[in-house]
């Protein structure tokens, strides 16, 4: 469900010279709407989830905040070839981005979040092919992804679902 009164204030502080899509790192700089964009994200899973996991970087700044509103733990997904572990200490899963590059995430597989409930976040979904890839990386953990949450959204047959089954929390689909 989109959140007009803080798509609003988002919009109002959007720098409108970015190429592509907008700069929302712009808006962690206002606290007053960085707190209602948390607080809006974190409402529907109160007392659901054990941990919330962003990849980086972007999603790590959202990502921690929700987890600290949640009151549960983080967990940093690093991007492909990032992690200082032999390949054998590292699950992967690969995917192909809204830009059409083939790219991939990474856990250690030492991690402590097997089986828990995670609630996966980041600032924009686009196509949606980077949380099936974080959705599947967590999976091979045997995590129960209890849902997405982001700020923005594009509208497509993957997200259209993900909304139509309330899976998805987000501030807004036309920011």
């Amino acid at each position: 469900m989109e959140s007009t009164d803080v798509i609003n204030e988002i919009r109002g502080i959007l720098p409108r010279n970015s190429i592509g899509k907008y700069d929302l790192l712009t808006i962690f700089t206002h606290k007053t709407v960085f707190d209602k964009i948390v607080k809006v994200l974190s409402l529907d899973f109160q007392n659901k989830v054990d941990y919330v996991a962003a990849q980086e970087a972007i999603g790590w700044i959202l990502g921690t905040a929700i987890a600290k509103e949640l009151g549960v733990g983080f967990i940093g997904v690093r991007k492909g070839d990032k992690l200082p572990y032999a390949k054998e200490e590292i699950i992967s899963t690969h995917f192909t981005d809204y830009s059409g590059q083939d790219k991939s995430f990474e856990i250690s597989k030492s991690s402590i979040v097997r089986n828990k409930r995670v609630l996966i976040v980041d600032d924009w979904i686009e196509t949606g092919s980077q949380m099936k890839a974080l959705i599947a990386l967590l999976e091979k953990l045997d995590c129960s992804i209890i849902g997405l949450a982001t700020i923005g959204i594009d509208i497509n047959e993957v997200t259209q679902k993900w909304i139509d089954s309330s899976f998805v929390a987000y501030i807004g689909s036309n920011i």
